[in-house]
């Protein structure tokens, strides 16, 4: 799966949509992707706040399949959210991972 690629001289991300507590659907772009054992986890940021300089991402897991969608979830284990921000550390070429205590 390739989540970013270069059209016509700009960057486009894959887009995913999730909805909030409150039923507001709210857009990220998919930053990247990374794979640990056999989960497979998203860094994302609010469409909309791409564009800031600082932007804080998330990191969502994939939580199910089925034949239409794809469920996530925001991953709020200290340990889970620690070890895979490491590995999207280790792999951003693109972008820099800092993570806030």
């Amino acid at each position: 799966m390739s989540d970013i690629f270069e059209e016509a001289g700009e960057l486009e991300f894959e887009i995913v949509t999730m909805t909030d507590e409150d039923g507001t659907d709210v857009e990220f772009s998919i930053i990247d992707n990374v794979a640990s054992g056999t989960d497979r986890y998203l860094l994302v940021v609010e469409t909309e706040k791409m564009d800031e300089d600082e932007t804080q991402a998330l990191i969502l897991k994939e939580v199910a399949i089925d034949a239409n969608d794809i469920t996530y979830e925001m991953v709020e284990d200290d340990a889970e959210f620690d070890r895979v921000a490491e590995l999207f550390a280790q792999k951003g070429e693109d972008y820099e991972v800092s993570i806030d205590d």
